[in-house]
């Protein structure tokens, strides 16, 4: 059961993954659409302004056309991915966030002349760690790192661009922005770490709590649901449940096992009987009722089909065997009922019970016969 619950656990923290990871694209898409009339925007004004400082096919050409189409490039790499690898979230996790440094490298590079813009770079690191991934943080902080310096010192986009060599203030400048980025990154790691510690102590506390609660409803001996399970199930049947199967179960001369062989025997018989029932109605609730008694809540079957499981049990049960290779003679009868809308929860085990006491005395009186 605990194993089941951090299983659900996991599954549930991927649902979160790709759920961030749909809006991670929808921004980068976003940002594609936003930069585009951004420079639309600009351009106008500075036209109006008497600012533009070449041709406008020119500026076209270098703001707009070239910035957009690698934007779009990015984006079509990004929704490729996504469309082409649909269960690797990993590598979409990478491949959108790398993404979306290189869009921020564009609008960067192309706008240089405004030193603040190293400030884009900021954006994929912080919705990198939201992934609680250290490695992909660390990757995205080193390409940020790498497009900061090629932005800066190797691509001169601009013509008005002042170069770092040129003056100490850029110098100056671009040092502060390394550092600034590198400190980013550390708070992004530093998150992820606390972040992951809280959400281990939750996981932990809740396990304790689902550890704590599997003893209240486990039975010791046969490791099947107990008699609290069963009357918590059965407190909450309603007309839904109209249709559902309960099986009664006891060993037939169970008693006569413990007296001949000992208890040590009859609770090994009950564990191997145990076992029996867990393979039979693996799709179904079974329960040790007390003693030598069990009780089987058949979902999606019909009272036909789980009396052949029955019979199957019977045989199992009788071929059970004890250390010194001694058949016992003990072997489980069953009674079958159909749960009714309206029935209470003690009428359904009674006529379970009437149904399985009927059937011990049926083949009581063929025994009978037989001598």
């Amino acid at each position: 059961m605990v194993n089941s619950y951090i299983r659900t656990i996991e599954f549930e923290y991927e649902k979160v993954s790709k759920h961030w990871l749909n809006i991670h694209t929808t921004i980068s898409i976003g940002l594609t659409i936003a930069s585009f009339l951004l420079e639309l925007i600009i351009f106008f004004v500075l036209d109006r302004l008497d600012m533009v400082g070449t041709t406008l096919p020119t500026y076209m050409i270098r703001y707009l056309i070239i910035p957009t189409g690698l934007n779009l490039l990015i984006l079509l790499v990004i929704l490729l991915t996504r469309k082409t690898y649909p269960k690797r979230l990993t590598l979409q996790t990478y491949v959108v966030s790398l993404g979306l440094v290189a869009m921020c490298f564009v609008l960067f590079t192309i706008h240089s002349i405004f030193p603040s813009l190293y400030f884009l770079f900021a954006i994929p690191l912080m919705f990198s760690c939201l992934y609680g991934n250290y490695l992909l943080t660390t990757v995205t902080a080193i390409c940020v790192l790498i497009a900061r310096v090629v932005g800066d010192v190797v691509i001169v986009w601009d013509s008005d661009k002042y170069l770092l060599a040129d003056y100490g203030y850029n110098s100056v400048n671009f040092a502060l922005s390394i550092l600034i980025l590198v400190g980013f990154y550390i708070s992004c790691m530093a998150l992820i770490y606390f972040e992951q510690e809280k959400n281990h102590a939750a996981i932990k506390k809740e396990i304790e709590r689902v550890q704590y609660r599997q003893g209240m409803i486990i039975d010791q001996l046969t490791s099947l649901y107990n008699r609290t399970a069963l009357d918590e199930v059965l407190a909450h049947l309603s007309e839904n449940d109209a249709g559902l199967v309960c099986a009664m179960l006891d060993i037939d001369h169970f008693k006569e096992v413990n007296d001949t062989l000992g208890h040590l025997i009859g609770d090994d018989y009950l564990k191997q009987f145990g076992c029996i029932l867990r393979n039979e109605c693996a799709q179904h609730l079974v329960f040790r009722y007390g003693g030598d008694e069990f009780c089987i809540l058949f979902t999606g079957v019909s009272l036909e089909e789980a009396g052949i499981i029955c019979r199957r049990i019977y045989r199992e049960s009788s071929k059970i065997l004890e250390p010194g290779r001694t058949r016992h003679t003990a072997a489980a009868s069953y009674g079958l009922t159909v749960y009714q809308s309206g029935q209470t929860a003690n009428e359904l085990i009674q006529a379970a019970d009437k149904a399985l006491y009927a059937q011990k005395s049926k083949r009581k009186d063929k025994n009978d016969d037989r001598r």
